[in-house]
């Protein structure tokens, strides 16, 4: 039994959503939202929060129903067990391990396009892989204490960068606001919630080892609201910056961004200095998923799985599915901007709106929950 000092407190687990945010946060949003929203786009994260508060309150109510010591994971399968529970819980390993191979693939090509421009993606795959594996067979409160760590260094950069660049912020590029609109301003926010929405879940794997009861839904709220202010700037800095046109057209746009800002007049192109900083939050997401995926898959094989867990074989068989998956799926830019903008974003908010709450309503409606 862990001491109660030793499970993850709820700052713990604040860290480490902010942390996780960052990763989508920064491939998704600025671009998906400067295409929809246009000029409004900064809006567009700002929407976003009252459908996020909703479903973090409902994330609260069903995080309650977990018993001591349950995860995400063994929480499915006390609410749907047997044959169905197992299928649910290997399409749920499925996705676990493709996301973090899409995770290693994108970070492979942030390192590409911003600093070694003929480096092979093999290259970044295959060692941050290997060393999110070996993270990976430590604790769920040990991610939660390193997203604690490095909370600061990586905030206080992306703080930098975004009071840095309000002053290419250029007023034409962000005004006038017309109603018309309005309609791209609603669509410009569901890449927001999609990235707020996952932040809400993906944590929720490490639950097992947090503190017993509903997370308090007032505090994680305060916490939202900051999230939803980081996307904003975020948006504003690059919109204002390049415009919706061209933010829309990058693949990196907040990267871009760093690499045309000057600091102290004589630090230039400083771009390297933070993408390198950005491999935290893909480490931590992919050492947090290769620990939900072995959960997950070691659950749906049930006794079949026990030769694998008693050889520690079940999270080298996650990370090198999820390598494989990094280093085959997406063979050109072509193909990862087709997951980055359409694929993955879509399979993410299936899971968040229908996998995970039509789980927890089975449950709760045959009394399992």
């Amino acid at each position: 039994m862990m001491t109660k000092d030793s499970r993850i407190s709820e700052n713990q687990l604040a860290a480490t959503a902010f942390v996780l945010m960052l990763s989508p946060a920064l491939r998704l949003f600025p671009g998906a939202a400067a295409e929809s929203a246009g000029r409004s786009a900064p809006l567009a994260a700002l929407l976003a929060f009252f459908p996020a508060a909703l479903y973090l309150y409902l994330a609260c109510r069903a995080a309650a129903l977990r018993r001591e010591g349950e995860g995400l994971c063994a929480l499915i399968a006390r609410a749907v067990p047997g044959r169905v529970g197992r299928m649910l819980l290997g399409l749920l390993w499925v996705w676990l391990v493709v996301y973090a191979g899409f995770v290693l693939r994108s970070g492979a090509d942030r390192f590409i396009v911003a600093v070694y421009p003929n480096a092979p993606s093999a290259f970044f795959v295959l060692t941050l892989g290997a060393a999110a594996l070996a993270a990976a067979f430590a604790p769920y409160r040990d991610a939660a204490r390193t997203a604690k760590l490095v909370l600061p260094a990586v905030g206080g950069v992306l703080a930098l960068v975004l009071l840095s660049s309000l002053g290419k912020v250029r007023a034409e590029n962000l005004l006038p606001l017309r109603p018309e609109s309005a309609k791209g301003l609603a669509v410009g926010a569901v890449p927001g919630f999609d990235v707020l929405a996952w932040t809400i879940w993906a944590p929720a794997f490490a639950l097992g080892e947090a503190k017993k009861g509903a997370p308090s839904f007032p505090r994680l709220l305060g916490a939202l609201a900051l999230f939803c202010a980081v996307l904003a700037l975020m948006s504003l800095a690059v919109v204002g910056s390049f415009g919706a046109p061209l933010a829309a057209s990058l693949s990196w746009p907040f990267f871009s961004l760093v690499r045309n800002l000057v600091f102290l007049r004589s630090v230039e192109r400083v771009e390297a200095l933070v993408v390198a900083l950005w491999v935290f939050p893909d480490f931590l997401i992919v050492s947090l998923f290769l620990r939900a995926a072995r959960d997950a898959l070691s659950l749906s094989l049930g006794s079949r799985a026990a030769a694998l867990r008693e050889g520690r074989l079940v999270l080298p068989l996650c990370a090198a599915s999820a390598c494989a998956f990094a280093l085959l799926a997406a063979p050109d830019a072509a193909a990862l901007s087709l997951l980055s903008r359409t694929l993955i974003p879509a399979v993410n908010l299936f899971f968040a709106l229908v996998f995970f709450p039509a789980i927890i309503l089975t449950g709760k409606k045959k009394g399992r929950l």
